[in-house]
């Protein structure tokens, strides 16, 4: 069974940064896109492959890239995707620099807990905007917690992302004074997958 995770309460803004259930395609997984920790699942999605350079300053393209989380174990766990940004790396392998400021500050709620029965799958995606400033390409995105990620200075040419999951702690305080349990501890990084930038 597949769940995808949409965070509740988002603003107009932060709701264009991130998948919306009905725009979310289906993937087949493969072991070149999936790594196995624990008996957890990461795969890296990518829906599309190719995404064009806007060419005009106040224009931009929508760039949509996913993590999807299998509990191949016997026991539920829980899993946050709050804060959740993409790697980059250029076709030399090198891994591009991703600036980060916030413009507010938000805390995970109880709903940001995910539960993962066995056998179970979440699914979560982060949109990108790539868009032309002064010449430059940039591609920039919103995460939860109220922070901006930006990859500057991209060109055409081939590319690869990936995601690194990590959680440190079984429980984790919430506001108001409640708790969450049973999350799964560890840290993974997808396999790096592959897209274009092209005009």
């Amino acid at each position: 069974m597949t769940h995808f995770y949409v965070p509740p309460g988002l603003t107009a803004t932060e709701d264009a940064a991130i998948g919306r259930v009905a725009n979310l395609k289906s993937f087949e997984s493969t072991d070149n896109n999936a790594v196995e920790v624990d008996g957890i699942r990461f795969e890296t999605l990518v829906p599309e492959r190719e995404f064009i350079i806007p060419t005009k300053e106040n224009t931009k393209t929508t760039v949509q890239f996913g993590i999807r989380v299998t509990n191949l174990s016997e026991i539920l766990y829980r899993f946050k995707f709050f804060g959740l940004m993409p790697e980059l790396q250029d076709a030399k392998g090198r891994v591009i620099e991703r600036y980060w400021g916030i413009n507010a500050t938000k805390t995970p709620q109880e709903t940001d807990f995910i539960l993962a029965m066995p056998g179970e799958n979440l699914t979560f995606f982060v949109e990108g905007e790539l868009y032309c400033y002064e010449d430059k390409f940039e591609l920039r995105g919103y995460e939860s917690s109220g922070g901006v990620w930006t990859f500057r200075t991209l060109n055409p040419g081939r590319y690869r992302v990936r995601f690194t999951y990590e959680n440190q702690n079984a429980m984790r305080k919430i506001p108001y004074g409640g708790t969450v349990e049973g999350l799964w501890t560890g840290k993974a990084s997808t396999p790096w997958e592959e897209f274009r930038l092209v005009y």
